[in-house]
């Protein structure tokens, strides 16, 4: 079964499944990095708001095995339990007064991102671009956000400046800088307890060099490098300059500069990660960047 025929299937199922009282349609969706993906959306009369489902990655699972009417039971149980009733006016997410202290912002890949930053505010920050979205309430929506675009800023009567002001305060804030060892990272990761990394985390912090900056959501974490002083202190922490390694649009690893003896090297690595680990979405960029202390400025490497 083609991927044409695999959406038919699935909008057929979820018809099934909801009924009449319903819409059921795809939407093509401008993502990160130029990627398009078909988004499913159930509009129901009784609901004010109804998630867009991502089918692309489901046709992976199918291909993979799984069972198209689990798939169906899955995408309906998403749907269902994140539709809002018709009490809530979705309006509101967007009203300037509502939202002005839930402005904040992302980087991106300027170059490979040329079509999305014509549509929306935005802001060029060495080979890749600052843009802005709305961190939703987590009463709300849980870790849900909404880009804004050049419409937004028409029915605002704003200019990029000024959610830019607003984004620099607000970013700080509600997506707090989270900075760690990567061996404190990775003994998170696999689970180890709090108690048993504080024994050992001044040799870990010794041996490894390498430091994680992203947020405390984990969401959209390298534009942790915008923040005032982050990098700044950090490096005086250390008393050295700084190679910033773009680990996706979630966090940066950063390197004390005495332990990087090629440029080249770590730029190949990088690219061989984005090329194998790092999904399409998520790439931020194939090369380091530089973090001169006497200069206390970030460049291209």
């Amino acid at each position: 079964m083609d991927y044409n025929i695999f959406k038919e299937c699935i909008l057929e199922a979820l018809a099934e499944r909801f009924g009449d009282d319903c819409k059921i349609e795809y939407k093509e969706v401008l993502k990160n990095n130029g990627i398009r993906l078909d988004g499913l959306v159930v509009r129901f009369s009784n609901k004010s708001i109804s998630p867009t489902v991502y089918v692309n990655d489901y046709y992976d699972r199918f291909v993979g095995g799984e069972d198209i009417d689990d798939i169906a039971d899955h995408i309906e149980w998403l749907i269902k339990n994140n539709s809002i009733e018709d009490d809530f006016n979705p309006e509101s997410l967007i009203l300037f007064e509502n939202i002005k202290d839930r402005i904040v912002y992302k980087l991106v890949n300027y170059e490979k991102n040329e079509d999305l930053l014509s549509t929306v505010p935005h802001k060029k920050f060495l080979d890749l671009a600052v843009v802005y979205y709305i961190a939703i309430k987590e009463d709300i929506f849980e870790s849900a956000s909404i880009l804004i675009n050049n419409a937004h800023l028409e029915l605002w009567g704003k200019t990029t400046e000024d959610i830019d002001k607003l984004a620099k305060v607000n970013s700080p804030k509600i997506l707090k800088p989270e900075l760690k060892s990567m061996a404190q990272t990775l003994m998170e990761i696999i689970n180890h307890e709090k108690k048993n990394l504080d024994e050992f985390e001044e040799d870990i912090l010794s041996d490894c060099g390498m430091y994680v900056l992203s947020n405390e959501k984990k969401q959209f974490g390298a534009s942790a490098i915008l923040y005032d002083n982050v990098i700044k202190d950090f490096s005086d922490s250390l008393k050295s300059d700084l190679y910033i390694l773009p680990s996706s649009v979630h966090e940066v690893i950063m390197i004390p500069s005495i332990l990087v003896d090629s440029v080249d090297k770590l730029n190949d690595m990088i690219c061989e990660v984005n090329a194998t680990q790092v999904p399409l979405m998520d790439i931020l960029s194939n090369h380091s960047y530089y973090y001169s202390r006497d200069k206390e400025c970030i460049t291209c490497a």
